[in-house]
């Protein structure tokens, strides 16, 4: 008899950890071997995990029916919580005839531009865009888009070479540094061009230049089945601390709740709207907008959980666990989410360095004795070393810190504070 498994595409080793610790022989993990060469924790064992080249498709396949065969083990379930791999996950899930985004509807949602251009179609708010495939094009898009600009990748994640440009020298600069990092990405998923793309549009080439719309960002996810759309969590983005160089958001505050001209109705149904637009039948969605003006202005949608400390925070916050919501979709199992009032308000912070180099000591002690704090997670150890961006985005975050707030507004203070107390040392520093 078969034993059945989520084939858990191209995670992080501490999500595959968290998995292994929480639902025992539940998950079969296909992971990059650079990912696990860099791994800290434990390495899983020889039936739990596959280490390949998930680039290659074909490949991927051979070894991972290998794999079912040696082990006896069957799968029921395909579940993704990367952006790069979204595509492959789709690819794999339609192969095997399991449940998932289908891969066209993974490519317009990972798109800037395609996904904005169906979001108009459909009537849903969002900001106005274009493709910028050289930089002599700057001016003209400036003129109809007005200052400021966002300007972006047009794939990518996060606030990854992401830049608000006050004017056209800005923009110029901007665009030099994209298309530098771009053109050193090579084989980097995350900016992989997508055969369910259509036309010409080139994400090693092409930046998208968007509207800025000011107001108050947020965060949320969803669930999307049978027509019907499920709110999960709702959560307040706190802008970057002075410090923090590079970061896009510093903090998540939950739950957050939208402005009162904002019937939540009005808003499901932008989601809903938002969702089948991009060709979403039933998926688990994450969601990015900011709010001005009373309506909601949609930056991105990805159908996978919220990344970043949300999983964490959540869990604390009202003891929903992300990751096993997503297995149990995956699974095609029943799903219950807590009702609004059992969420205790905390603010996840985000924990990064100040500048580069190698880290020689670092001591959370005095953030684990704040009496305002519920969690610290510190993933990095002395050795570890910097980069900053926009060389890199990922080195400079040494973990997260969960707390109660003491105060209603201010919270970019607050926060501030807090990152004060994790004491770190860098080589060559006093």
């Amino acid at each position: 008899m078969h034993s059945s498994r989520v084939v858990v595409v191209g995670t992080t080793s501490d999500y595959i950890e968290l998995i292994r610790r929480r639902y025992p022989h539940r998950a079969l993990f296909l992971t990059d071997p650079g990912e696990r060469a860099r791994a800290s924790e434990e390495t899983p064992g020889p039936a739990e995990e596959i280490l390949c080249d998930l680039t290659n498709a074909t490949e991927v396949c051979t070894v991972l029916n290998d794999h079912l065969h040696r082990y006896a083990l069957a799968l029921d379930g395909v579940a993704c919580f990367d952006c790069e791999y979204l595509a492959f996950a789709a690819a794999l899930a339609k192969g095997y005839g399991l449940p998932f985004p289908s891969p066209s509807a993974v490519a317009q949602s990972r798109n800037k531009f395609l996904s904005k251009e169906a979001w108009k179609k459909a009537g849903v708010f969002c900001p106005e865009a274009a493709v910028v495939r050289h930089r002599s094009e700057l001016s003209h898009f400036l003129d109809w888009l007005g200052k400021p600009v966002i300007m972006k990748p047009l794939t990518g994640s996060g606030g990854e070479l992401v830049f608000h440009c006050g004017d056209h020298s800005d923009c110029l600069q901007a665009y030099d540094i994209i298309l530098n990092r771009l053109t050193q990405a090579g084989e980097n998923r995350l900016y992989g061009k997508d055969p369910e793309t259509s036309g010409d549009l080139n994400p090693l080439h092409d930046v998208v230049l968007e509207q800025f719309i000011p107001g108050q960002e947020y965060s949320c996810d969803f669930f999307l089945e049978n027509g019907r759309l499920e709110l999960i969590r709702m959560a307040k983005k706190i802008p970057t601390v002075g410090i923090q160089v590079g970061a896009t958001t510093a903090a998540y505050l939950v739950p957050a709740a939208l402005p009162e001209e904002m019937p939540s109705r009005v808003f499901l149904d932008q989601l809903h709207r938002a969702a089948t637009a991009l060709g979403l039948e039933r998926a688990l969605c994450m969601v990015d907008f900011i709010v001005w003006q009373g309506k909601a202005y949609l930056l991105e949608l990805t159908p996978r959980p919220g990344g970043d400390c949300l999983p964490w925070l959540i869990q604390q916050s009202c003891g929903l666990d992300m990751i096993g919501l997503a297995l149990d979709i995956a699974q095609g199992r029943n799903i219950s989410t807590p009702v609004r009032k059992s969420w205790k308000t905390l603010v996840g912070l985000r924990l990064f360095a100040s500048h580069a180099g190698a880290v020689k000591e670092i001591d959370d002690g005095d953030l684990r004795r704040d009496p305002r704090v519920q969690e610290v997670l510190i993933k990095r150890r002395p050795g570890h070393r910097v980069i900053l961006p926009p060389k890199d985005y990922d080195s400079r975050l040494f973990g997260h810190v969960i707390f109660t707030p003491t105060v209603s507004t201010g919270l970019e203070a607050e926060c501030a504070e807090l990152a004060g107390k994790l004491k770190v040392v860098m080589e060559n520093e006093g």
